[in-house]
C-alpha cells in the first residue's frame, strides 16, 4: 500500500465516525424542535401513561427528597419502589437547574436528543472490530436515521436514557475486555449498572453476560468476580432498600402486572378499544383487569387462572408467545398511537418531510429483514464463541436476553426501542458474514472450476 492510500485510509475511520454522529444529532435535534408531542404543557396532569408517574417522582425528589410517584397533596408522600429511580433522577437534574416548566420541558427533550445522537458512535466504536468499515458505516448511517430512535426523544419516557447507558456501558466493557483491560471494563459495568437502575428488566445482564463468556472462555475467574461488583453492589442496595419499605407498589408489582398482560393475546386491543369507549373492548379489559388483580393478592391462585386459561387452548396461546419476539422488535406501538408514536404528534418531520417520509417507509420494509438477520447473528455467534470478542458476545446476550424477557411480559415495539442500535449492529454483522460466507464459496467453486 502506498504512503498516501495508507493515510488515506488512517483518516477514513475519524471522518466517518464525525459525519455519522453529525448526521444522528442533526436529525434528532431536529425532530425535537418541530415535532408537537401531546403530552405536557405546563401542568403535569397532561402527562399521559408512564410519564405521569416519571413526572411525579422527579418533582417530589426535587421537593420533598422522597422517592415517590404520589400525587401532589402539599405533604412529603410515602416513598415507593414501583418505578426504577435512574430516570426519574435523570429528570430531577433538570427540574432542579430550571424549575420552570418550559425551561425544563426543553431541556429534557434536547438533552434526550443529544443522547440518543451519541449512542450511534459508541454503537460504531463498539463493533470497530466486528465487520469492515463499509458495513459499519451502513450501519451507523441506520442508527442515526431509524425512525423509532429519532422519534423516542420527544417523549417523557425513559427509553432514550436507557438505550444511551446501555449502548455506552456495553462499548466501554466490550472494549476494556477486547483490550484486556479488567479496570476499564468494570467501569464499564458501572454504567450498565446505571441502566439496570433505570431499567430493572437489566439487572441480571450482567451476570448472564459473565456466565456466557466464563462458558465460552473469554474470561477468567477473578476478571468475571470484577465484572459483577458494581451490579451487585448497587442494584442489591436498591432491592433492599424497596424491600425495607412499609407495604407500597413495588417493581415486583409491575413485573407481576406486565406477565398477565401480557399473556392475553387481545390485550393491547382492548386497551385501545376502551380509550375508544369500545363497550366490547372494555368488557375484555376489565377480565383482564380482574385476573390481574387476582395474580397481585392471590400468586398462587393468580397463577393458577393464567395456566387454567393457557390450558383450554394450548396451541392457542403456543402460537401467540411464538409470535411474541417478532412483535417485540416489530414497528407498529401497540400501547400508544401506533406507526412510531406513543403519544399524538403533530407536525412530525417523518410526516411532513418528503424525504424522512420516504426514509420511514424504507426502514418499515427492511424491518422484517433485520430480525431475520439478528436471528443469523445469534446462530453465528454460538457456532462461533471461541473466536469472537467480548463485546460481540455481550451484545449478543444483552438482544437475547431482553427478547426472552418481553416474549414472557408484554412484547411491544416501544421497548425495545433502547436495544434498536445494537440489534442493527448485529444484523449488519451477520449479513457481512453471511456475504463474505457466499463470496468465499464462490470463489473457491470458480477456482475449482478453472482446474
Amino acid at each position: 500500500m502506498s504512503l498516501p492510500d495508507a493515510r488515506a485510509r488512517h483518516w477514513m475511520w475519524p471522518a466517518l465516525l464525525v459525519l455519522i454522529t453529525a448526521l444522528s444529532l442533526g436529525v434528532r435535534l431536529h425532530y425535537v424542535i418541530h415535532a408537537q408531542v401531546l403530552q405536557p404543557v405546563d401542568d403535569q396532569q397532561h402527562v399521559r401513561g408512564d410519564g405521569v408517574e416519571y413526572y411525579a417522582y422527579a418533582r417530589n425528589l426535587v421537593r420533598y427528597h422522597v422517592f415517590s410517584m404520589a400525587p401532589e397533596t402539599g405533604t412529603p408522600p410515602p416513598a415507593d419502589s414501583f418505578r426504577d429511580p435512574g430516570y426519574p433522577l435523570f429528570l430531577a437534574a433538570w427540574m432542579k437547574v430550571w424549575p420552570d416548566w418550559t425551561r425544563w420541558y426543553a431541556a429534557v427533550l434536547l438533552s434526550q436528543a443529544i443522547l440518543s445522537g451519541l449512542a450511534v458512535p459508541l454503537g460504531m466504536f463498539m463493533a470497530r472490530r466486528w465487520m469492515p468499515l463499509p458495513w459499519l458505516a451502513a450501519a451507523g448511517v441506520l442508527m442515526a436515521l431509524w425512525p423509532h430512535s429519532v422519534a423516542i426523544n420527544s417523549f417523557i419516557l425513559s427509553e432514550s436514557w436507557v438505550g444511551f447507558l446501555a449502548v455506552a456501558g456495553l462499548t466501554w466493557t466490550g472494549w476494556g475486555l477486547d483490550k484486556g483491560s479488567v479496570p476499564h471494563a468494570i467501569g464499564g459495568t458501572a454504567v450498565l449498572t446505571m441502566a439496570a437502575l433505570s431499567n430493572a428488566v437489566l439487572i441480571p445482564l450482567v451476570p448472564l453476560g459473565v456466565c456466557w463468556l466464563l462458558a465460552c472462555r473469554r474470561i477468567n475467574r477473578r476478571t468475571a468476580l470484577g465484572l459483577l461488583i458494581f451490579p451487585v453492589l448497587f442494584c442489591g442496595a436498591w432491592q433492599v432498600r424497596g424491600a425495607l419499605l412499609p407495604p407500597s407498589p413495588s417493581s415486583s408489582g409491575r413485573a407481576l402486572i406486565n406477565l398477565d398482560q401480557g399473556s392475553w393475546p387481545n390485550y393491547h386491543a382492548a386497551y385501545r378499544g376502551a380509550s375508544r369507549h369500545d363497550p366490547n373492548a372494555a368488557a375484555a379489559l376489565g377480565a383482564i383487569d380482574r385476573e390481574t388483580t387476582l395474580l397481585q393478592r392471590e400468586p398462587l391462585q393468580g397463577l393458577q387462572a393464567i395456566l387454567g386459561r393457557m390450558g383450554r387452548k394450548p396451541l392457542h396461546y403456543a402460537a401467540w408467545y411464538a409470535s411474541k419476539p417478532w412483535l417485540f422488535w416489530g414497528w407498529d406501538i401497540r400501547m400508544g398511537q401506533g406507526d412510531i408514536y406513543v403519544y399524538p404528534t403533530r407536525h412530525s418531520p417523518f410526516l411532513e418531510n418528503g424525504a424522512l417520509r420516504a426514509l420511514a417507509a424504507m426502514c418499515k420494509a427492511l424491518n422484517p429483514f433485520l430480525f431475520g438477520a439478528l436471528l443469523v447473528g445469534w446462530f453465528a455467534m454460538a457456532m462461533r464463541r471461541r473466536e469472537l470478542p467480548p463485546s460481540l458476545h455481550l451484545a449478543g446476550v444483552l438482544t437475547i436476553y431482553v427478547t426472552l424477557v418481553y416474549t414472557v411480559l408484554q412484547a411491544e415495539p416501544r421497548y425495545s426501542i433502547p436495544f434498536r442500535p445494537i440489534e442493527i449492529l448485529l444484523a449488519l454483522w451477520a449479513i457481512w458474514l453471511t456475504c463474505s460466507a457466499v463470496w468465499r464459496y464462490r470463489a473457491e467453486a470458480s477456482g475449482h472450476d478453472g482446474t
